[in-house]
C-alpha cells in the first residue's frame, strides 16, 4: 500500500497542491529561459490557434480592405519600382472618391523626391483630410532615416490647420525561432527611446483604431497584442490573387477554405496523399488589386461598393522587394497584412485585445497573466491531486483477479489487440497492460478517466484565458501546458515525498543518511 495512505489526507493534499502551484510558477519562468520549450509552445500553437478563430467575429473582415501593389499592377500601369509620388496622389485620389472611411500607405520615403511629386501628394493628403479622411503614412521617425519628403508631409496643413498626414510607427519584429508573426506591439519602443523618453507615434493599428473609436481605445497598452489570426478569409480574396501562366490564364495563389482537420499534426502530408491543394491559405481581410481601377476583377459599382465606409490600408506585394511576414497559419503575406490583422483584432475585441504577456516574478500579482497561471495552477493541482489520492485508494481497495494466469486461449486475438493497442503503448508506456491479474477497471477505465479529466482541465483553462484573462494562443499553452505537466510528471507530489523524508530524517538522532535511504526504499516498495 502506498505511504500517501497513511498521512492526513486534507493535510496532505494541501501541501502537495503547494508545491505544485510552487513548480508550476517555476516551470512557466524557467519555459522562457529554454530554447526547446519555446519550441515546443510553437509548435502545439500551432495546431490549436485555428479552433480560435471558429467564433472570431467578421466585424473587422467587414470594416478593413487592404489595396495591394503588386508585380501585375506595375505592369499593367506602366510603372517600375519605387513608383513616382504623383501615381500615389492619383490613387489616392480614386480612393478618397469612393469615400472610405480612413486611409493608410504603407510606404517609407526614406530618401528626396523631387518637388512636383512631393506637392502633388501633399495635395492629395491634403485633400483627403478636407473630406474626412484622415490619411495616415508610416514612418520610422527617426532622423536619420527620415528625409525631405517626408518632413514636408508631416508638416502639411489644411486651410484650418489640421495636419493633412499623421504618422504612424509600422515597427514589428518577427518571432525569433520561427519567423512567425505572433504578436504586434501597439507602442513600439526600443530600449534606447523608452530611456530617453522620446515621443514617438503609435503603431499604424492602435492610431487608426483610436482615432476611429476613442471610446474604446485601451488605456494600457505595455503589453503587446497577442494576433489572432483568422482563417474563414474574405470571399473574393481566392478570385482576385491570381497570377497569369506561360499560356496566359489565370490561376489561384491561394485557397479561400480552412478545414478543422488541419490542426492534426500530419494533415500536410494527408493532403499530398489525397492529392488535394497545397495552396496556402488566403488573407483573411479583403485583398483588392489597384488594377481593380481598370476594372480589372471589380466592376466600377462593386468597387465602390467595397471602399465605401472602410478603413483602407494600401501596401506592395512585390517579389523585388523584402517587405514580407509569415503569419503561422497563412505563410508568407505583404507587410501591409499585419497592420491589417492587428486593426481587424482591435476592431472584433472592441478594443479589449488578447495580451502577448509572459510571467514575470517582479509582477506576481500586478500582470494579469501571473494571476491568470496561478489560478490554472491552483485549479489543476485542486483537481488531480485529490483525484490521484483517490485513485490510488481504489487501485489498492479493488480486489485483484484470482483466477490463475495460463496462456490465452487465443492468441491471435490477444496479438490483434496488441497491434491496435500499439501507438498508445508507444507513447505511454502502459507498464500495466498484460499483467494476468490485473483488471479491465485498473488498466484501462482509471487512466480514460484520467485522460477525460486532463482534457477537461485544459479546455477550462483555455477558455478561461482566452476570455476570462484575455490572453494570447502563445501565452495560453504555456499556461496550459506547464501547469498539466508540472501535475502530470508528479512534480508536486515527488518533491513533497521527498521533503517529508528529508524531515524526518533530521529529526534521526543517530545516523540520519542511513535513515533518509531506509525511508526512500519504503517508498519505492
Amino acid at each position: 500500500m502506498s505511504p500517501l495512505l497513511h498521512k492526513p489526507t486534507w493535510r496532505w493534499q494541501l501541501y502537495v497542491v503547494f508545491l505544485t502551484i510552487v513548480v508550476g510558477l517555476f516551470l512557466a519562468w524557467l519555459s522562457n529561459k529554454l530554447l526547446i520549450e519555446e519550441v515546443i509552445k510553437r509548435a502545439t500553437t500551432r495546431i490549436y490557434a485555428p479552433l480560435l478563430s471558429l467564433n472570431y467575429s467578421d466585424a473587422g473582415q467587414r470594416a478593413i480592405t487592404v489595396l495591394t501593389l503588386d508585380d501585375t499592377d506595375l505592369k499593367e500601369f506602366g510603372l517600375s519600382w519605387p513608383v513616382p509620388l504623383d501615381f500615389y496622389q492619383r490613387l489616392l485620389d480614386g480612393v478618397v472618391k469612393r469615400k472610405p472611411k480612413a486611409i493608410f500607405l504603407d510606404v517609407l520615403f526614406l530618401d528626396n523626391k523631387p518637388k512636383r511629386e512631393t506637392e502633388s501628394l501633399i495635395g492629395a493628403a491634403c485633400r483627403a483630410t478636407d473630406a474626412g479622411v484622415p490619411f495616415f503614412l508610416a514612418t520610422y521617425a527617426l532622423a536619420s532615416l527620415s528625409s525631405d519628403t517626408e518632413r514636408q508631409l508631416f508638416a502639411a496643413r489644411t486651410k484650418s490647420g489640421v495636419p493633412c498626414v499623421i504618422p504612424v510607427r509600422p515597427n514589428v519584429t518577427p518571432d525569433s525561432l520561427d519567423q512567425s508573426q505572433w504578436a504586434y506591439p501597439l507602442r513600439p519602443r526600443n530600449a534606447e527611446e523608452d530611456k530617453d523618453h522620446v515621443a514617438l507615434p503609435d503603431s499604424v493599428a492602435l492610431s487608426m483604431y483610436c482615432r476611429l473609436n476613442p471610446a474604446t481605445c485601451p488605456a494600457n497598452t505595455e503589453v503587446p497584442l497577442a494576433l489572432i489570426w483568422a482563417t474563414k478569409a474574405a470571399p473574393t480574396n481566392a478570385e482576385t490573387m491570381v497570377i497569369k501562366d506561360t499560356q496566359g490564364s489565370l490561376s489561384p495563389v491561394c485557397r479561400d477554405v480552412w478545414n478543422w482537420w488541419e490542426v492534426i499534426p500530419g494533415a500536410v502530408l494527408f493532403r499530398k496523399i489525397a492529392n488535394m491543394s497545397m495552396l496556402p491559405l488566403c488573407p483573411y481581410n479583403q485583398v483588392i488589386p489597384v488594377r481593380a481601377f481598370k476594372n480589372y476583377g471589380f466592376t466600377a459599382a462593386q468597387l465602390d461598393e467595397e471602399l465605401q465606409g472602410k478603413v483602407v490600408l494600401i501596401g506592395a506585394d512585390l517579389k523585388s522587394i523584402g517587405d514580407n511576414l509569415f503569419s503561422p497559419l497563412h505563410g508568407r503575406l505583404p507587410g501591409v497584412h499585419v497592420h491589417a490583422m492587428a486593426l481587424d483584432n482591435l476592431i472584433s475585441f472592441g478594443g479589449k485585445y488578447r495580451e502577448n504577456g509572459d510571467f514575470e516574478w517582479h509582477e506576481l500579482w500586478h500582470s494579469s497573466a501571473n494571476i491568470f497561471i496561478f489560478l490554472s495552477l491552483l485549479l489543476t493541482a485542486g483537481v488531480m491531486v485529490p483525484w490521484n489520492i483517490y485513485k490510488k485508494r481504489l487501485l489498492a481497495d479493488k480486489p485483484r483477479n484470482p483466477k490463475p494466469s495460463g496462456p490465452p486461449k487465443r492468441p491471435w486475438l490477444s496479438k490483434a489487440r496488441m497491434i491496435c493497442l500499439s501507438p498508445f503503448m508507444l507513447i505511454m508506456g502502459t507498464p500495466g497492460l498484460g499483467k494476468p491479474n490485473q483488471t479491465l477497471f485498473q488498466w484501462l477505465l482509471l487512466p480514460s478517466i484520467g485522460v477525460l479529466i486532463y482534457v477537461a482541465l485544459g479546455f477550462i483553462v483555455l477558455m478561461m484565458g482566452y476570455y476570462g484573462f484575455l490572453q494570447g494562443p502563445l501565452s495560453i499553452i504555456e499556461y496550459v501546458l506547464f501547469p498539466l505537466m508540472a501535475h502530470f510528471l508528479h512534480m508536486g507530489e515527488t518533491f513533497a515525498d521527498r521533503s517529508k523524508q528529508i524531515w524526518e530524517a533530521l529529526h534521526e538522532p543517530k545516523d540520519p543518511w542511513a535513515h533518509w535511504a531506509l525511508l526512500r526504499d519504503q517508498h519505492k516498495d
